[in-house]
């Protein structure tokens, strides 16, 4: 059962998905885990790769979304990342 935290994030995940695709990038993964953690979103337009980390609020009561991906977060997107292509 997902608690509406869980149901908020999945409603971002799913629009920013959508965003991506008609700005012409093709999902090739989401929810890509590994030993390191987990990348919601991994696309593809032509030669670039993207890996997104989507953050969905309700309010910006805690600080906005940007606010959420810190150094340490921003961290492990990359080591998750750097694992997915070796």
């Amino acid at each position: 059962m997902l608690n509406l935290s869980q149901i908020l994030g999945q409603k971002g995940e799913k629009q920013a998905a959508r965003f991506l695709r008609r700005k012409g990038y093709k999902i090739v993964a989401t929810n890509y885990r590994c030993k390191y953690g987990e990348i919601d979103l991994i696309a593809r337009s032509g030669d670039t790769l993207i890996f997104v980390e989507v953050k969905t609020r309700s309010s910006n009561d805690f600080g906005g979304p940007a606010a959420a991906v810190d150094y340490r977060k921003q961290q492990q997107i990359s080591k998750v990342a750097h694992y997915y292509l070796v």
